[in-house]
């Protein structure tokens, strides 16, 4: 089963069984070739939302709510009461209780006219005005070559290139075998995606994470500042990412 994200820390727990007991809040997330269904329109979440009022089969209409399955569409209510509801593709676990992580792909599509419910409307706007903190900046995904892109670029694809062997060196063995053949260090985790021993952080509220890996980054796309997504050179993608993807948006 695969992650968006990797948390340690127990301000951002995954718990099991325990259903939302507030708004489930809306995110967006790639974190490359370990985003399952090739990172198309999609949803991850915490455990213990599925088979709740917030996350459930569509057709249960009715408690006990049915679980969400793999590969299926999957009703998403972001207010108890069956309220602020959509349906979207369910591909599994993500990190954090009360969070609907989605694709780039899922609000590209939902975004391309303002959604009726609410929450996704609001999202959008969001979104976009996130995007729109990049205008006026360089978009080296863009302009590889320009003055403000060219090392960093070179040097992004550079890491990309020599880690993709080692992942791959990974996948073949598989995980478990890759692991006991490498010390903890060069271990991997998440299906190879993300480092074992979490080293990123920890941030304002102590919360340490497993970085994602470069290689894991798809074709054409290159690894955030914090290992946590892939950046791809796509404003309405890489803005609401913060700084996790301003690097690539270097100021002219």
């Amino acid at each position: 089963m695969k992650f968006a994200r990797t948390v340690f820390a127990a301000a951002l727990p995954i718990l099991i069984g325990t259903a939302a007991t507030a708004d489930v809040r809306l995110t967006i997330y790639d974190d490359g070739l370990s985003c399952p269904g090739n990172c198309d329109a999609h949803v991850v979440f915490a455990p213990g939302l599925n088979g709740t009022e917030f996350a459930h089969d569509p057709k249960t209409t009715a408690a006990p709510f049915a679980a969400c399955t793999l590969g299926n569409p999957c009703l998403l209510c972001i207010k108890s009461g069956g309220k602020e509801c959509f349906t979207t593709t369910y591909r599994g676990v993500g990190p954090t209780k009360n969070t609907f992580d989605l694709t780039p792909a899922f609000f590209e599509q939902t975004c391309r006219s303002l959604p009726e419910v609410l929450a996704l409307k609001d999202k959008c706007k969001e979104l976009e005005r996130s995007a729109a903190t990049l205008q006026g900046r360089t978009n080296c995904f863009r302009e590889p070559e320009s003055a403000a892109c060219k090392s960093m670029m070179k040097a992004a694809a550079g890491k990309q290139a020599v880690d993709r062997v080692t992942y791959d060196e990974c996948k073949r063995a598989g995980e478990r075998a890759f692991n006991a053949a490498h010390i903890e260090s060069e271990r991997r985790s998440n299906d190879c995606a993300y480092e074992f021993k979490g080293t990123g952080g920890p941030n304002s509220s102590g919360t340490v994470w497993r970085k994602l890996l470069p290689g894991a980054c798809r074709a054409g796309t290159f690894v955030g500042r914090d290992g946590l997504d892939c950046c791809s050179g796509i404003p309405l993608r890489d803005g609401p990412l913060g700084v996790e993807c301003r690097g690539f948006y270097p100021k002219p």
